[in-house]
């Protein structure tokens, strides 16, 4: 432990035990009837926390911050109508019975039974040495002087155990903002709740020493009713928790090709828009590149659509494996790919391009032919072999465009890389083109236009 947390948890736990050692030494002078009541309150937490040991166990487990009980009921009762010694006698009994369901390291459980017993001493001094009476004077004044001594001794107890245990967490990790070691809001009201009951629970003890027994059952059926809600909030976590899970799993498969692990047309169309605006608006260049299979069909009609798609998936992998994280990469149907590049000029991404070109006509895919006779088809890079196989190599055409060279909006540099892949095609394909010039789509004929005049507008629009 750091020297601080150190030094801090001995002086609290030294404070602690000189204080109980000096409460114990008045053991001598107890009455009878204090004795009575201290007999209820230890058989009242035995039984408490027998009965509720496992539910206790769970609760705590479940537990994301300070775990909260009920042992403050009798503790606190304790303390307003027992004696300090048997006061802290009890609640040494207490921490005894709860350290098998605390499994806290030994430092931190000694820690925090020290908190616990310093703030019930706490209570007890300032319900003791107040000087008011416990029982009813039948005068206004002195009845409610008594209403605010417990008050305050309920919020010293507290809060007491509260900072103490707080900053001491705070100095053993010191990144951690304090305000995670108070507590939730309901965790806060639950003991608050639990030192009212201890309030009642003292004053009933102080008129007749059975209290004890007569709320030690409706105590364990509160501790039962928190442990099935925690069940229940915990269910209820975990169904949201597959809920989400869920949500998003249907939302990866409604966005991604499952032949290749690529977006689908949907999922495409979503991301590199959002992408190419986000560019836009940094003012910073797009790349797109259109990607075709050349003689795919071949591939297909001679081996096979499994080797196809075997094909295909290798394809989507050197994709992923080519691309930076910010990319984004789709099959736009059948053999063809469409990669948007963020934050990217001509120059990288022709170069881009020119490297998953080379990776696809090196790929070397074993798969299975249409007779299910196993096979390797080979890219068009490597060198040839000879035989049936060199029929199905294996490679690439790309065209190249970026905006905002070629077009203002996504759709002008996919129509100017796609005119770019056609003409690496015409050239002998497994090559790369780039976009001579912005490209824009002619519209549609109307149907009264005699086709021969469209057809002559689309010649000299060539």
């Amino acid at each position: 432990m750091r020297p601080a947390a150190l030094a801090y948890f001995l002086v609290v736990e030294s404070a602690v035990a000189a204080a109980a050692i000096w409460l114990l030494t008045t053991l001598g002078t107890i009455q009878d009837a204090d004795w009575l009541r201290f007999a209820a309150v230890m058989f009242a937490i035995t039984v408490h926390l027998m009965v509720v040991w496992r539910a206790e166990e769970s609760r705590r487990d479940e537990s994301a911050g300070p775990h909260i009980d009920l042992t403050s009921v009798w503790t606190f009762a304790a303390a307003i109508a027992l004696p300090g010694a048997l006061a802290v006698l009890a609640t040494i009994w207490m921490r005894i019975l709860i350290q098998p369901i605390a499994r806290r390291q030994p430092h931190r459980f000694m820690f925090s039974s020290a908190s616990i017993l310093g703030g019930t001493m706490l209570a007890w001094a300032v319900v003791h040495l107040s000087g008011v009476s416990l029982g009813s004077t039948g005068r206004v004044v002195p009845d409610l002087g008594l209403v605010l001594v417990l008050m305050t001794a309920a919020v010293v107890n507290w809060g007491a155990q509260g900072m103490n245990i707080a900053i001491a967490l705070k100095i053993v990790t010191p990144h951690t903002r304090i305000q995670e070691f108070l507590g939730s809001r309901a965790d806060n009201m639950l003991e608050l709740s639990t030192l009212g009951a201890g309030v009642m629970l003292g004053m009933l003890m102080t008129t007749h020493w059975v209290g004890p027994l007569l709320l030690v059952f409706p105590v364990i059926l509160v501790n039962s009713l928190l442990y099935h809600a925690a069940e229940r909030r915990a269910h209820l976590e975990r169904l949201l928790r597959e809920q989400e899970q869920l949500h998003a799993r249907l939302t990866e498969d409604a966005h991604t090709d499952y032949r290749t692990g690529l977006l689908n047309t949907n999922g495409l169309a979503e991301y590199a828009n959002r992408l190419t605006e986000r560019c836009r608006h940094d003012n910073k260049p797009v790349t797109v590149l259109a990607i075709d299979l050349d003689h795919f069909k071949r591939i297909n009609d001679t081996w096979g659509h499994p080797a196809g798609n075997a094909v295909l998936a290798e394809v989507g992998r050197i994709l992923r494996e080519k691309l930076r994280p910010g990319d984004v990469a789709g099959r736009d149907g059948g053999e063809e790919f469409v990669v948007v590049l963020a934050d990217t000029g001509l120059a990288q991404g022709t170069a881009i391009a020119e490297r998953v070109r080379e990776a696809i006509g090196e790929m070397s895919v074993v798969t299975t032919d249409k007779y299910r006779n196993t096979v390797t088809l080979r890219g068009r890079n490597l060198p040839s072999i000879g035989g049936d196989q060199d029929v199905g190599a294996i490679s690439a055409s790309i065209g190249v465009a970026v905006l905002p060279e070629h077009g203002d909006h996504l759709a002008d540099a996919q129509h100017c890389a796609d005119a770019a892949l056609y003409t690496a095609k015409e050239n002998g394909r497994n090559q790369v083109r780039v976009a001579a010039g912005e490209v824009r789509l002619l519209p549609a004929p109307r149907l009264d236009e005699p086709v021969g005049e469209a057809q002559a507008e689309v010649t000299r629009s060539a």
